[in-house]
């Protein structure tokens, strides 16, 4: 059906793809969540066109940020009228979550994450992290380079279905504990929807670049300025949060690919100082142990060579003396496919709390996946007697079950203080 749409709205309409088709889905979303009954098509189009907008324009007041102010469908009312007819036959809310996902997911990456060295990571290996440092109601969690979101929802389904919450109290703990950044506003508006359709509209999800540090001179990239200064993770943190000393967890996948060569922003990170490049995930992983408080902890996304190339080896050592690392677990190769080949693993750590000492004996826990979930071709590859996949951790054929389970055993006979 989805597939259908987007063809809907190529065929002929010369407008964005990925506009257009959100704002249907935000529209239809709003529609069945106050259920009004208004996203139909009546006889006359420009009545269709009218309803629409109007849908829209509602949505825009309750959901702020998730679509542009004053929105209107680009459409003509012909052309409008055929895609509201194709929508309209179907339910969103009463969809597999990961369904819509998926398709968000989707949308985005075509229109705007490859090339940019970002992709969504796959929703149980998202699913995998927050299974491997298990947070909790009381804990903040951070990811700064969230793109739509997917760590964030696991983490309130996570916390949700473990605490028993009720729907008052996931919303607070979504709008207290739940913290997104991303530089990307198309990705912000998806991570904004995902939270609307996960059951909550109120977790902080805010568009800013995440690599500037306060006092650090910026071009100011426009919609991210305040006040004429750029926001930092820091401005946010300090009005918003109060007693702020760090957060609890970070989950993360940072852009993989491009370099930062800009001098004021190199020269405020130690692996950066002196160095006329730097990868964007080396400066990630750095500010992600600088954002959690002392004894919090890590989970992020890197490229194998971060974890295994000599050529890192001084970026290692940095790591090792600001956190305990507690375990390296190897991705399988399809797991990003089909938008690249690259080999990952996910580094666990928990940063060192002030005067703690190096333990020379520190042992690590290392895994490595050999049923990565997808084929050759990154389609995803479900269990035996299964067709039908609502739940992508249940359904999916992974290994990484068996890996959480390992990894419990081993900070028990480690005797690992979470706090």
């Amino acid at each position: 059906m989805f597939v259908r749409l987007e063809e809907l709205v190529l065929a002929n309409s010369g407008e964005d793809e990925f506009e257009e088709v959100f704002k249907l889905l935000v529209a239809k979303l709003w529609d069945e969540y106050t259920d009004k009954g208004s996203f139909r098509t009546y006889e006359d189009e420009t009545k269709t066109y009218t309803a629409i907008a109007k849908l829209l324009g509602e949505a825009e007041k309750a959901w702020q940020g998730i679509v542009e102010p004053f929105a209107a469908p680009a459409l003509t009312p012909q052309h409008l009228q055929v895609c509201v007819d194709a929508l309209s036959r179907h339910k969103i809310l009463g969809s597999s979550f990961e369904v819509m996902d998926s398709f968000f997911e989707f949308i985005v990456a075509k229109s705007a994450k490859g090339s940019k060295g970002q992709y969504f990571t796959p929703r149980y290996v998202v699913e995998f992290c927050v299974r491997m440092l298990k947070p909790q109601v009381n804990e903040t969690l951070l990811d700064p380079a969230c793109g739509s979101g997917g760590f964030l929802v696991h983490t309130l389904n996570y916390v949700r279905q473990r605490q028993s919450l009720a729907k008052t109290k996931a919303t607070e703990y979504s709008s207290t504990k739940l913290w997104g950044f991303d530089i990307d506003g198309r990705a912000i508006r998806v991570a904004k929807a995902l939270m609307v359709l996960a059951g909550d509209g109120k977790a902080n999800i805010i568009r800013l670049n995440s690599l500037v540090k306060p006092g650090t001179p910026q071009t100011v990239l426009p919609g991210l300025e305040a006040n004429g200064t750029v926001l930092t993770m820091e401005d946010i943190c300090r009005t918003r949060l109060r007693r702020h000393k760090g957060f609890d967890i970070i989950l993360t996948n940072p852009p993989f690919a491009g370099e930062l060569r800009e001098r004021h922003i190199l020269d405020s990170y130690r692996l950066g100082t002196g160095k006329s490049r730097v990868e964007r995930d080396i400066l990630f992983l750095e500010r992600c142990i600088e954002m959690l408080r002392p004894g919090g902890r890590l989970a992020i996304v890197l490229p194998d060579n971060k974890v295994a190339a000599e050529s890192y080896a001084d970026m290692r050592r940095w790591l090792v003396r600001k956190a305990k690392v507690l375990g390296v677990v190897g991705l399988g190769r399809h797991t990003f496919l089909p938008h690249t080949h690259q080999k990952t693993s996910v580094l666990f750590a928990q940063r060192r709390k002030e005067l703690q000492p190096i333990n020379g004996d520190e042992k690590i826990f290392f895994a490595v996946s050999e049923r990565d979930g997808k084929n050759s071709k990154g389609q995803l590859s479900l269990r035996t007697g299964i067709h039908d996949c609502d739940n992508l951790w249940e359904g999916v054929d992974h290994d990484l079950s068996d890996i959480v389970a390992a990894f419990e055993e081993f900070c028990q006979s480690q005797e690992i203080d979470w706090d």
